[in-house]
């Protein structure tokens, strides 16, 4: 089958003729047929002719290979010519000429007796033609890092055109052939003898496919127990799932602990961060679509890593993609609008426009990491539709298409000067849109602040590790959790379960059997499973504590506009509690995993300062620290003695001296009276002086 494979499914294809159409033994209604027809042997899962890309070379022309990749190229659908009757000038004569692998070869001469013609008319009428389709495969294993991805062309006919899309992971079975280079447009001459790989399809094997059509997001069928393990699973083998079951037995009351210290253990600390990207690997759930409502709704979390450099957040990024099931890791400084969503070029084999998926599409389903996100552009601009409506529409070149993206989206960035500025908000830290920071459900600011114990603990496990002793590293590790857990009552109490204890407590709890964190390939698949395999229902008490803490963050908000919290945030807390309830593979959200997910997202930007995305603007609040009182402090003592003197305005000097008689908690006085004027409280005159506004 491997070294001749043409023969062998010819052999299959006539075998199963004979067995349909020619035996007499009675068969079941769906296996009649009313005539005889062809019989095309689609051959599927054939371990034995597993390869790689890269392992493709002379020797396997004309041998059966299967590749997994993923689709980054597809051409339009075209008719292809295989047969095709041709009539002599000279005699009249017709001949018949086949053309295999599409593979144009007109008659050389008549073959009538006596007429030795060369001139031939094709008859187009009785030209025989069936649907062909390009697409381009690339390598999606890590095992050859270091090296630009390989990619190769694949030819699709008849049934199998159409049958998987840009971005698509699919396992393509086929034969090797060439093709002259000679033929590609702009070759040159001197390459008549130089030939070209590509494959042509037997089968195509698309997961996503598979997938959508076996609709494994409805709840009730979630709800059942398996009969076979889902399509979605078909990586996961028996002993996979029977690690589950065990971990999930052995680890019952401390699972999603267990986890989190699993997730990049190089990382010392950072035990809510880790707990916010574990949460977006796993993913909410998208609700069922609405026939009446065409607008979908996304079940992805997106999370933004954000502050001052050397915390860990690119190699957390990294850490990310390499356990998700499927991730893409880029960086933004390197990564252009159309390398993100998707880019029009010119197919040199047809000469027409084709789509090629860019990282937004190529992660559909899974995750996508940008690293630098700081330092992208007009790139933020693409990616505000494909975060938020899962999609990506692109109008280039003639061509409109709208491709899936339904991808969770991390970042981390860094900000504009160097280091983080208290003072400031995120979106000026960062030089960010509020439309863009918006769609973010959680944005961890990562600061480094000094302090003593944490420091001498992080050095003694840092050199422990160098010096190759994992015991002292693992000593060290559980010392500092214990001193940064507050109490061993707490700790007693999350492993007994006698009371509920806040997340962040329950996280700094270090057990025996942390010292040897969950494998990355065991997390990767338990991942993989709780996101195919478990769909939990929002309970009633889950519902009211959500819909408590949503209403608590609207009335802190100051101002008539609230501050910026609306029903994204609502969305996210319910995605969050989804998720938290994943990775205890549990079927129903309880008012926990509400309270984990409430306290989760207040730990992070949206608590204490709900107005990130308008923060320059008094109005509707500051940044934390309490600077909307000492600028409303600050704003009335100056009315006050623009008042007692009839001048509304102030040197630098008045400025600083009527600080410093109210003791302003501001960390910089020049960027306090900045922010002032920018937001339209303290209006800049000439030469130095500013003006109280409002003042009459």
């Amino acid at each position: 089958m491997e070294c001749q494979p043409t023969e062998a499914l010819s052999c299959l294809g006539a075998a199963a003729y004979e067995v349909l159409f020619c035996s007499n033994q009675a068969r079941p209604q769906h296996l009649q047929f009313s005539a005889p027809c062809k019989v095309r042997i689609r051959l599927t899962d054939h371990s034995a002719s597993l390869s790689h890309i890269r392992l493709l070379k002379a020797s396997c022309i004309g041998k059966l290979v299967t590749l997994k990749g993923t689709v980054v190229r597809m051409s339009g659908i075209k008719p292809l010519v295989q047969q095709l009757d041709f009539v002599c000038g000279k005699c009249g004569s017709s001949m018949v000429c086949h053309f295999p692998d599409g593979k144009y070869s007109p008659p050389n001469s008549c073959t009538t007796d006596g007429c030795k013609s060369r001139q031939f008319q094709p008859m187009r009428s009785t030209a025989v033609c069936v649907d062909w389709q390009k697409i381009r495969l690339q390598e999606s294993d890590t095992t050859d890092e270091g090296r630009v991805p390989r990619t190769i062309e694949i030819d699709l006919t008849r049934d199998l055109v159409g049958s998987c899309r840009a971005g698509d992971i699919v396992t393509v079975l086929g034969m090797v052939k060439v093709i002259n280079a000679a033929t590609e447009p702009g070759a040159q001459k001197s390459g008549n003898c130089l030939f070209l790989l590509y494959l042509k399809a037997i089968s195509v094997s698309s997961r996503k496919m598979k997938a959508e059509a076996d609709n494994v997001q409805d709840a009730d069928r979630a709800a059942e127990p398996p009969a076979a393990i889902p399509s979605a699973l078909a990586e996961l083998s028996q002993r996979d799932l029977h690690f589950i079951v065990r971990f999930t037995e052995e680890m019952e009351g401390n699972m999603f602990g267990h986890l989190v210290h699993a997730l990049c253990p190089s990382i010392w600390g950072q035990e809510m961060v880790k707990a916010g990207l574990l949460l977006a690997l796993v993913g909410g759930l998208a609700p069922a679509p609405d026939p009446s409502d065409s607008a979908p709704v996304r079940g992805d979390l997106h999370i933004l890593l954000c502050g001052d450099p050397g915390l860990g957040k690119s190699h957390l990024l990294q850490a990310v993609a390499g356990i998700a099931p499927r991730g893409v890791y880029v960086c933004g400084g390197a990564s252009s609008s159309a390398g993100l969503t998707m880019s029009v070029v010119k197919d040199s084999v047809t000469g027409e426009f084709v789509f090629e998926a860019g990282a937004l599409v190529l992660a559909d389903q899974g995750v996508l990491c940008i690293d630098e996100f700081d330092k992208m552009a007009s790139e933020h601009k693409a990616m505000l539709g494909a975060m938020e409506q899962q999609e990506v529409q692109v109008a280039k070149a003639g061509m409109c298409a709208t491709l899936p993206a339904r991808t969770t989206v991390l970042a981390a960035a860094n900000p504009a000067g160097g280091s983080w500025q208290p003072a400031k908000s995120v979106m000026e830290n960062l030089k960010l849109a509020p439309g863009l920071l918006s769609r973010f459900d959680l944005v961890f600011v990562m600061v480094d602040s000094p302090d003593a114990q944490h420091d001498a603990a992080l050095s003694k496990e840092l050199l422990a590790k160098h010096a190759g002793r994992s015991g002292g590293s693992d000593s060290a590790r559980r010392a500092a959790l214990s001193q940064r857990a507050g109490t061993q009552t707490a700790s007693t109490q999350a492993r007994e379960g006698q009371q509920r204890v806040p997340l962040a407590e329950s996280l700094l709890v270090y057990g025996p059997e942390d010292a040897e964190p969950l494998p990355p390939q065991l997390l990767k698949k338990f991942i993989a499973y709780a996101r195919a395999y478990v769909h939990p229902l929002l309970s009633e008490e889950a519902k009211q504590v959500l819909r408590g803490c949503w209403l608590e963050m609207r009335a802190k908000a100051p101002g008539s506009g609230t501050g910026g919290v609306t029903l994204r945030q609502l969305e996210s807390l319910v995605r969050l509690a989804e998720a938290r309830a994943r990775c205890d593979l549990r079927t129903t959200v309880t008012a926990d995993d509400a309270r984990d997910a409430a306290e989760l997202m207040q730990s992070c930007l949206w608590d204490d300062c709900l107005s990130g995305c308008d923060a320059s603007n008094f109005q509707r609040g500051g940044s934390r620290g309490g600077k909307k009182a000492e600028a409303v402090r600050f704003l009335a003592a100056l009315r006050r003695q623009a008042e007692a003197k009839g001048n509304a305005l102030f040197r630098v000097a008045e400025l600083f001296a009527a600080a410093d008689s109210l003791e302003l908690a501001v960390p910089d006085l020049h960027t306090f009276i900045e922010e002032l004027n920018e937001a339209g409280e303290l209006l800049k005159k000439g030469g130095s002086t500013y003006q109280v506004s409002g003042f009459m």
